[in-house]
């Protein structure tokens, strides 16, 4: 540890260059994971936080996971009723909304029973009590719509009126909007409440399995796997996690580079210290000590810098980076760089000390 310090101290530009790498790329993969959960929040919000509280959906088991062209028929309903007392319905469909001033927005329609513990918070006015009458994300103030506002809704042409707002209900990357039941009867031209899915409490894997062969023409899925069909979602993802996978892979080349070529400039002082009875051991836990300061330092510095550049973002740019996810990708990096230092710690490992200390003199 004395040694290891002491180097750092005694050597300080080259060690100031090594840690502003992994600072520079521990950034880069922190700000890309942020991007990463803030798309896959702005486009699911509103399903994801139904996770809090519910466990599986019932789809159509041809929609292939899209919510959107999931149709559940009423002897599937009635099956999961009877053998479920807290499933839910859930009504989707997606549309525009048009103002006044002849602006229109894009906006995914949910129908949920407003006395669910499914049914957001409100966070501004109040909850629709009465037909046309709804409530909205409040990412629709954005495009200037408040409280008390009237829009003509594209698939009943009424006029509807936001009574309040609500945050995080996202979906496919546009704001949901709440109907009432009588709203969503009308708008699913029935006289019964078509269900896009049925939302079902955890029930376990056992009475998943036993609705699963009881259903006709739907299918019991987790609320996670429902992700996929979403738009978009499965893609983005993919691409973005695609990219932080590889980040840690350059990372790890590039850090195994540097600190062999470390390694390489100090043979001699390693020769010198094996010849005077330092043990192996010794040297690689000074190197493990040093890139142990040296990550711990640079990626908390990345921690640092991320936080305040998210702080100056744009408010409409999706960036997302929880605590469990900070420190999942900090162990990880810290992980990476100790795994570059193998190639040194092989290298000291098969140093000769009469030659390290005739190539000194030479």
């Amino acid at each position: 540890m004395f040694l290891a310090i002491r180097e750092l101290l005694y050597s300080k530009l080259r060690y100031i260059m090594v840690a502003l790498i992994i600072f520079l790329l521990s950034f880069l993969v922190l700000f890309v994971s942020g991007l990463a959960q803030g798309l896959a929040y702005d486009n699911a919000s509103s399903i994801i936080n139904m996770d809090e509280t519910a466990e599986h959906f019932v789809m159509d088991d041809e929609a292939g996971m899209q919510l959107t062209r999931s149709l559940i028929d009423d002897e599937d309903q009635e099956i999961v009723q009877n053998n479920i007392d807290q499933a839910e319905i859930l009504g989707i469909h997606q549309g525009t909304i048009q103002d006044d001033e002849t602006s229109q927005a894009d906006i995914a329609k949910f129908y949920l029973n407003d006395d669910s513990a499914l049914f957001p918070e409100v966070t501004e006015g109040e909850k629709p009590s009465g037909q046309r009458e709804i409530l909205a994300d409040e990412s629709l103030q954005e495009e200037g719509f408040r409280v008390g506002d009237e829009f003509l809704e594209d698939t009943t042409e009424e006029i509807f009126t936001i009574t309040g707002f609500t945050n995080n209900q996202k979906y496919s990357h546009t704001p949901v909007i709440y109907v009432t039941g009588e709203d969503w009867l009308e708008m699913s031209g029935g006289d019964e409440l078509l269900a896009s899915a049925l939302v079902l409490p955890d029930i376990g894997e056992e009475t998943a399995s036993t609705l699963n062969s009881q259903l006709t023409d739907a299918e019991v899925v987790t609320i996670q796997d429902s992700l996929s069909g979403i738009p978009g979602y499965s893609e983005e993802q993919g691409s973005l996690w695609m990219m932080i996978v590889f980040l840690f892979i350059i990372s790890a080349f590039v850090l195994a580079a540097f600190f062999y070529v470390i390694t390489i400039q100090k043979l001699t002082q390693f020769g010198i210290l094996k010849a005077i009875g330092t043990k192996v051991s010794e040297l690689a836990n000074t190197i493990l000590v040093q890139v142990g300061i040296i990550s711990v330092v640079s990626v908390t510095m990345g921690i640092g810098v991320t936080f305040l550049v998210a702080a100056l973002l744009p408010s409409d740019m999706p960036f997302m980076l929880p605590f469990h996810l900070v420190a999942s990708l900090a162990g990880i990096f810290i992980v990476v760089a100790i795994l570059g230092s193998l190639l040194s710690l092989y290298k000291v490992k098969k140093i000769d000390a009469l030659e390290a200390i005739g190539g000194m003199e030479a």
